[in-house]
């Protein structure tokens, strides 16, 4: 679950998640589901139930039933164009199907997908055929791991840029070095900030790295419609709710800041890593992080 350096990183350590959240986190995240107890157990499953029903779980469970036992892969190992289709339309995201189709990059959102389930280990791709990944089982056996992968595989490949094509701001990449910033941010302020402080941080960080002025409000716009679309990308994954002014993190959003933090660490500490380096969940073994916050 390790995370590669990005540029535009200011910090190596996660705010707002301290030493000892960071402890029982490793733990956890070590711990077989086994050897949990009483409410740990139950809590564990909970976090599992609420995993399975985010939204992205869901659709990338479709993309999984879809590919089934097999289907023909084209030689960049992506679905022929009559597959993608059938994608898009079972996976009803309201994605607009032009007339004419040539490759699964002419459905950006379906494409999305379906490269986060490979990139998560849900598919495997060849250049012949696409099957199931190693961790295609954990979808439904182990909810709590599968959206463990679907999360950190996302958040190191990035909310914005990972599994786009096409031109972006340079920027966009420095946004989503920021996302782990931004939930250790909300652990800090017990769970929650108002919306309008999100998007103003967001915007003076690339303001600050990119020399605009603080007043250029054009720019602005275009920052805050980014830091909103990284929202709607953390909420997809149940990690945090947004109302019109107040950005609310979710006990699996307060799970994965901690986890995300004991991984920048490791980076940091290679000497301990391989002793304390949370491995990806193999089972649905993991209590709650927020305790804390309940």
């Amino acid at each position: 679950m390790t995370r590669r350096a990005r540029s535009g990183a200011s910090s190596s350590r996660v705010p707002g998640v301290g030493d000892v959240e960071l402890a029982e986190v490793a733990a956890i995240l070590d711990t077989p589901l086994a050897a949990l107890m009483g409410t740990e157990e139950a809590h564990a499953q909970q976090l599992g139930t609420e995993a399975a029903a985010a939204p992205a779980m869901s659709r990338l469970a479709e993309v999984v039933a879809f590919v089934g036992s097999g289907r023909p892969a084209t030689q960049a190992g992506n679905l022929r164009t009559a597959d993608a289709i059938a994608l898009a339309r079972r996976l009803d995201t309201g994605e607009e199907i032009p007339e004419r189709v040539r490759s699964l990059d002419d459905l950006p959102d379906t494409a999305h997908d379906f490269a986060w389930a490979a990139a998560a280990g849900f598919l495997a791709r060849s250049a012949t055929k696409v099957v199931a990944g190693p961790l295609a089982g954990d979808i439904e056996r182990d909810p709590l791991s599968a959206w463990m992968s679907a999360a950190t595989t996302l958040l190191d490949s990035g909310l914005l840029g990972g599994f786009r094509q096409g031109w972006r701001k340079r920027y966009v990449e420095l946004l989503d070095s920021a996302a782990p910033g931004l939930l250790g941010a909300l652990v800090s302020a017990d769970g929650a900030a108002p919306l309008a402080a999100v998007e103003g941080q967001g915007w003076a960080l690339v303001a600050t790295n990119e020399g605009y002025d603080l007043g250029d409000e054009a720019e602005r716009r275009h920052v805050v419609a980014l830091v909103r679309a990284m929202l709607s990308a953390l909420a997809d994954l149940g990690v945090v709710a947004r109302s019109d002014d107040t950005v609310e993190l979710s006990a699996l959003g307060t799970f994965l800041a901690c986890a995300v933090a004991i991984s920048v660490d490791d980076e940091d500490d290679p000497v301990d890593a391989d002793a304390r380096r949370p491995r990806r969940p193999n089972r649905p073994a993991r209590r709650n992080a927020a305790d804390r916050a309940r």
